[in-house]
């Protein structure tokens, strides 16, 4: 009888918990109960102080679409409120209107506590937002009773998966515009070895998932006031054309066929996605000051990975060959990308060529 009446409890709280999750967002992702990594101490230098605002949506909806954008290249979806939805091919991203990045930024913070995760880089002065490695709760292995079970009691399956996301969030061409982009970071925990009966397993770096940062982006749209639907059909529309190259290598010089503006912008989120640290940038002088970052050790793993390796030395001279400085040259109708190290002199070390030709896979 007692086994009877667990069970029956058991049962009953898992279908409260079905019940519940008919009202809530997709499950592709769940942080609301995820389980984060060890944290990571945050250097001095990447403390700022916080920066304050608010922003106040508009309550009428505009249905225009907007004109005027800096380039063909990009389609602007409807706009709704007083967000819309920006796309350059495969890469999406926010511009909200009538609001600074110091007026969002409070805001910004706010939207990711409400996902369930923790903020662990918080950097307005560089418009960098990096949130702590945390389970996904959607990637609990089994079946559907599985899945319910460990909402219901916490710890009782783990997901094999770790994500973190990378919010940038950059000054837009039109006064008082701001432009949002999100990345996504995923580590997955795979078999060591060929024996299926060990327990033994690693963490290793897997690849960017397109289908996470659509969906924070709508979950940022409809936090910014976007019903549900309109915020699927923008996201959705404006299927993405093939183009030509628009990124060349000549040596140690990456030409890329667009003017200054906006190759900076996409210089920057290539290197959030290629995930090098961004520790300041000088847009006037056309200067990304960065820092190579291996998610696995990030992530208080032990594995060496790529990124990390590209910037192993001993000794001084090692240390004058790291790539420290990523400039960007205004050519008029093209831009110039070169690297340099600490001191500012141009370098073409195996490092600085091996991230040049994965910027140019990136900018293409």
């Amino acid at each position: 009888m007692q086994k009877g009446i667990t069970t029956a409890a058991i049962v009953a709280t898992v279908c409260l918990a079905i019940s519940g999750c008919a009202s809530e967002q997709s499950r592709k992702a769940d942080y609301q109960r995820a389980v984060t990594l060890p944290s990571l101490e945050v250097p001095p230098d990447l403390t700022a102080p916080e920066l304050q605002g608010d922003l106040t949506l508009p309550q009428s909806y505009s249905a225009h679409v907007a004109q005027g954008t800096d380039s063909a290249a990009v389609q602007v979806l409807p706009q709704e409120a007083n967000v819309r939805v920006l796309r350059d091919r495969d890469m999406r991203w926010l511009q909200v209107q009538a609001a600074t990045p110091e007026q969002l930024w409070a805001k910004l913070r706010e939207f990711w506590s409400q996902q369930g995760l923790e903020v662990l880089i918080d950097e307005p002065r560089i418009g960098i937002m990096e949130t702590q490695w945390a389970e996904n709760k959607a990637d609990v292995p089994g079946d559907w009773v599985t899945r319910m079970v460990s909402k219901v009691l916490k710890g009782a399956y783990s997901a094999p998966t770790r994500d973190k996301f990378r919010l940038r969030v950059e000054r837009g061409a039109a006064p008082d515009t701001t432009e949002i982009f999100i990345t996504h970071y995923g580590l997955e925990e795979v078999q060591r070895g060929q024996n299926v009966e060990s327990y033994d397993t690693i963490w290793q770096t897997r690849p960017v998932d397109p289908e996470l940062v659509a969906e924070m982006l709508n979950r940022l749209l409809v936090y910014f006031g976007i019903p549900q639907a309109r915020a699927e059909e923008q996201l959705a529309a404006a299927a993405p054309v093939a183009v030509a190259a628009r990124a060349q290598l000549d040596g140690a010089v990456l030409l890329v066929n667009e003017a200054f503006p906006r190759a900076w912008r996409r210089v920057g989120i290539a290197l959030d996605r290629l995930g090098l640290v961004v520790e300041d940038r000088d847009r006037s002088a056309g200067l990304y000051y960065i820092r190579a970052v291996d998610q696995i050790e990030d992530a208080g793993q032990a594995k060496k990975g790529f990124f990390s390796s590209l910037f192993s030395g001993e000794g001084e001279a090692a240390a004058q060959e790291e790539p420290a400085r990523i400039l960007v040259q205004d050519a008029g109708e093209t831009t110039r990308i070169t690297l340099q190290n600490k001191g500012g002199e141009p370098i073409g070390s195996a490092a600085a060529l091996k991230i040049l030709q994965q910027l140019e896979s990136e900018l293409r």
